[in-house]
């Protein structure tokens, strides 16, 4: 390993798809696939890159986060590398942290140790390449379980269960399949997941892929594409919470909110938040082609609506798209030399950045945090020129970040 590095997805422009659901909600969605490629690179050795410290952002001073630490003292700290990572996650009772390769294996960094041996491979199941692969893993709340969002062979989205050892070695016999999406196209297939308190599942649903949603899926309440999903691990049963996605490759439950990073189109990313989680009930599956949203007023049952394809950020975008409803981003920013394929994003719990969000860009590089607690935050600049990081995780109490090309860093700080 070297030193730190001091401080200083997926789904580039490309969208449209349409389905809807099957009798059984462990049934498939009927959605039709192009393909966004990105690098394909294993790395097995440690080694930092540089990384310069930008300029002192004014505004949106730290503490307004809770925060006294000084910022300056944060850093990346290098601790593995692995064949394309893309998520990670911990479990109840169990100091490792899961990381997992798109490639379709889950390992295991214990104790600063990085272990070389999969706790589980899905290889043959999965084909990590573009945007597909295995992209999205989380444990049930006493850590038995560990559940997997991962593209079938065939490019259609697959949740799935096993059972997890108490020494942390994953059942491969136990997998059960707990729901199906068919994708149209070979990108924008989100790959999250997360456990809520209660015990279900939210799974993020990006719009089906190529570009500008070509079949208008989004917005359309008879499609699973371009939603947020809740499924209940016990019998499969499928709620809709929210739609109007385009591709929320990475999502982070905190404090009862659901921070949604949105990659966008042709000129904004963005980054959205689905406030009071638990108090939703959503739209079961069978009757969420029928339900609306009450014109600015929200209710538990409804469907909140983030806009895509009607919106790109709050700019309207396809005129024959219609969100009333809009809830627009809580941050917004323009592609250009921020970037163009927003890398979500983890609400941080200690250090410097505690109670902070911190998300980076995939094309620049860039790593910003913004404030939580109030609601028009400022982008604050932390690091640049990393190279391609795929995604920013929380796992025990930790945030990582994950480049495509191999490197895992933790915030250090």
């Amino acid at each position: 390993m070297r030193p730190p590095v001091t401080s200083a997805m997926f789904g580039t422009a490309s969208g449209r798809v349409f389905g809807t659901a099957s009798g059984s909600t462990l049934g498939r969605i009927a959605l039709a696939v192009a393909t966004t490629a990105l690098a394909l690179v294993a790395l097995v050795a440690c080694g930092a890159q540089p990384v310069g410290a930008p300029a002192p952002v004014a505004g949106d001073p730290l503490n307004e986060s809770g925060s006294s630490e000084d910022v300056s003292t944060i850093s990346l700290l290098e601790v593995a590398t692995l064949d394309q990572p893309v998520d990670a996650a911990s479990r109840t009772g169990d100091d490792a942290v899961y990381f997992v390769s798109r490639t379709g294996t889950i390992h295991r960094l214990v104790n600063g140790a990085f272990e070389s041996t999969a706790v589980l491979d899905i290889s043959d199941l999965t084909e990590g390449e573009g945007e597909q692969g295995l992209l999205g893993l989380a444990f049930s709340n006493d850590g038995a379980t560990a559940f997997v969002n991962y593209t079938d062979t065939s490019g259609d989205t697959t949740i799935a269960s096993l059972s997890v050892d108490a020494g942390g070695m994953f059942d491969r016999a136990s997998l059960r399949t707990l729901l199906t999406i068919e994708q149209p196209y070979r990108n924008h297939n989100a790959g999250d997941l997360v456990v809520e308190p209660s015990g279900t599942l939210l799974v993020p649903m990006g719009d089906g892929g190529s570009a500008d949603d070509p079949l208008r899926v989004s917005l359309d309440n008879s499609s699973l594409l371009g939603k947020v999903l809740r499924i209940d691990p016990r019998d499969g049963a499928v709620t809709m919470l929210a739609k109007g996605l385009r591709n929320p490759w990475r999502v982070d439950l905190f404090d009862d909110r659901l921070w949604l990073a949105d990659v966008g189109q042709n000129t904004w990313e963005e980054v959205s938040v689905l406030e009071g989680v638990s108090k939703r009930i959503g739209v079961p599956l069978e009757t969420a082609s029928s339900a609306s949203t009450p014109a600015n007023s929200p209710t538990p049952s409804s469907i909140i609506d983030f806009g895509w394809s009607a919106y790109e950020a709050n700019d309207r975008f396809n005129s024959d798209q219609s969100s009333p409803d809009h809830t627009g981003p809580v941050v917004a920013y323009r592609h250009g030399d921020d970037g163009c394929s927003v890398s979500g994003g983890a609400v941080a719990t200690n250090g410097a950045l505690r109670n902070r969000y911190v998300f980076a860009d995939y094309c620049s590089g860039r790593v910003w945090s913004i404030a939580t607690d109030t609601a028009a935050p400022t982008m604050v600049l932390h690091f640049e020129n990393l190279d391609t990081p795929s995604a920013v995780v929380r796992a025990n109490d930790e945030v990582f970040i994950l480049s495509l090309s191999g490197t895992i860093w933790k915030l250090d700080g």
